[in-house]
């Protein structure tokens, strides 16, 4: 599975505009050029006209369409039923599908899932499909049949760019966020929101080659980790839900902790259990409803981004009491709700 794909291709190159200096596709202007000043509408226009053409090939992130099967053991003969086509980029599938399936609420313990494996490859349209088999437990009591009849088209088939495609209303996935337990809420420095938007981009290996990739990543909040800004773990995809899905997945035992005490532990009044620490992300997108939701399902208490916010994010992040900043720029960070935790 390859994360980047190669294509011939032409390129325009104005020999009148400002030249630039190029990593993989994102293009900054080079030090020291300015526009020329002064001349006639007419005349730039004339001068954009002028151009050269050159064949070269370009990197272009992967998009391509994995399938989620599902099988119960005791039910249907142990056969596998599709679930839903997903288009992703390819890499971190388990991580994916295991984020989904809890951002999504579609499984409402992780101990319903005995094992999601890789089960080799199939042909959608003459493309290569990647198939993942979700094996439930014994006595796991999720129901794809039952699921399939009240929600029919959410589970057929999810593209790149929507985090709820297909969902028959959005009460059913705001009755599914767990109530907010009592966090430390703790607060973050300006300066290392600025660092944390730094460390995401350098870490965004698919980006820097492409232009056409997300990224998410994850970084502590609790008070006993000084270093705020370090990114605990970063995932990239061409969808910025699903970007975050492969976050989630990837860092469940993290982010959702088992609430009894691990085997052999002991609480007591001399020694009480240690308080899990609290957990952000940081993304290179807009913050849009389903970002918040996948946020809220995953104990997420604070979403940076270097885009915008949409109102629904807005309001239901004021409702989850999740802190959201976008617009994350070199001299600047746009607070939209509990701006009292970045200072």
């Amino acid at each position: 599975m390859s994360r980047v794909k190669t294509f011939p291709i032409t390129r325009l190159l104005s020999t009148n505009a400002p030249s630039f200096k190029q990593e993989g596709n994102s293009l900054e202007p080079a030090k020291g050029l300015e526009l020329e000043k002064g001349l006639e509408p007419k005349k730039r226009l004339e001068l954009q006209k002028s151009h050269e053409r050159l064949p070269i090939d370009d990197q272009v992130a992967s998009e391509e369409p994995l399938e989620i099967w599902l099988k119960h053991p005791l039910k249907q003969a142990a056969k596998a039923s599709l679930l839903l086509t997903t288009m992703r980029s390819p890499g971190d599938d388990i991580a994916l599908v295991k984020g989904w399936l809890h951002t999504s609420g579609l499984l409402d313990n992780d101990a319903d899932v005995q094992r999601i494996t890789h089960t080799g490859s199939g042909r959608v349209k003459g493309s290569t499909a990647n198939q993942v088999l979700v094996t439930l437990h014994p006595q796991s009591h999720f129901d794809i049949h039952s699921l399939q009849s009240q929600g029919g088209s959410h589970i057929e088939y999810v593209n790149s760019g929507c985090g709820v495609c297909g969902q028959r209303s959005i009460d059913v996935l705001l009755d599914k966020i767990p109530a907010q337990e009592t966090q430390s809420r703790t607060k973050l420095n300006a300066r290392e929101v600025f660092s944390l938007a730094a460390n995401l981009r350098s870490q965004q290996g698919v980006f820097a080659l492409t232009g056409g990739c997300h990224g998410a990543g994850l970084f502590i909040l609790g008070k006993a980790h000084t270093h705020h800004s370090e990114l605990v773990d970063v995932r990239e995809d061409i969808g910025r839900h699903n970007a975050l899905d492969k976050l989630i997945g990837a860092n469940l035992s993290l982010l959702m902790p088992e609430k009894t005490p691990k085997q052999g532990a002991e609480i007591t009044a001399e020694k009480p259990a240690e308080k899990a620490p609290e957990y952000g992300v940081v993304i290179s997108s807009r913050i849009s409803f389903d970002i918040v939701q996948k946020g809220a399902m995953a104990n997420i208490g604070m979403i940076l981004a270097m885009g915008a916010p949409s109102s629904l994010a807005i309001e239901l992040a004021q409702e989850c009491d999740i802190c959201i900043a976008g617009f994350i720029g070199q001299n600047r960070i746009n607070v939209y709700t509990c701006d009292h935790r970045i200072v």
